[in-house]
C-alpha cells in the first residue's frame, strides 16, 4: 500500500515469518496422492506448497515440503514407480520432484496460463498436462521432452 502525504511517499510492506518446519498448509489443500509402496501421503495446496507425511504403521509422521511453486499447486502425481511427483500450477508451470528427498529436478514452461490438471499413463511413462490456455501437452516421463505440438490447442463448440 502506498500513501501520499504532503509530498512523501510511505509504502507499507508486510510479510509472514515462518516456523522453519511447518505440517500444515496456510490454505486449502487441492490435491492428494498415495504412494503405498513408501507408505506415504503428498498434499499440494492452494500456498504452493507440497507436502509429504509417512503415514506407516497408522503413525503419521511429517517428513518434508517441497517449495518452488510461486502460486498455487492445483494438482500433483506420482511418476516413476513413486520416485517423482510432478505437479501443475497456477504460476503457469510444470514441475518434476524427487519424491523421496522433496526437491525440484527440473520445471517445464510450456504453458500460457494456469496449470489446471495432469493425468499420468504408467504404461507409457507419458504425462498429459492441461491448463486455461486451452493447451494440451504431452510429455515424456524420462526425459521430459514434449510429445505433442507446441501449437496443439482444445477447443470446442458448443450448439444449443
Amino acid at each position: 500500500m502506498t500513501e501520499e502525504r504532503s509530498g512523501k511517499k510511505k509504502t507499507q510492506v508486510s510479510f509472514t515469518i515462518r516456523d522453519e518446519k511447518e505440517t500444515r498448509h496456510h490454505s486449502g489443500v487441492s490435491s492428494i496422492v498415495y504412494d503405498p509402496g513408501l507408505d506415504r501421503v503428498h498434499s499440494a495446496g492452494r500456498d504452493g506448497i507440497i507436502r509429504t507425511w509417512s503415514v506407516a504403521k497408522g503413525q503419521i509422521r511429517f517428513c518434508h515440503t517441497m517449495e518452488h511453486h510461486t502460486d498455487w499447486v492445483n494438482g500433483i502425481i506420482l511418476t516413476s514407480h513413486g520416485k517423482n511427483i510432478m505437479s501443475g500450477s497456477n504460476d503457469c508451470t510444470v514441475k518434476l520432484w524427487n519424491a523421496q528427498k522433496g526437491f525440484v529436478m527440473s520445471t517445464l514452461r510450456t504453458h500460457k496460463d494456469y496449470v489446471r490438471a495432469l493425468a499420468y499413463s504408467k504404461e507409457k511413462e507419458t504425462v498429459a498436462s492441461a491448463g486455461f490456455d486451452r493447451s494440451i501437452y504431452l510429455w515424456d516421463v524420462q526425459t521430459l521432452t514434449a510429445l505433442t505440438a507446441t501449437k496443439n490447442t482444445v477447443t470446442s463448440k458448443f450448439k444449443e
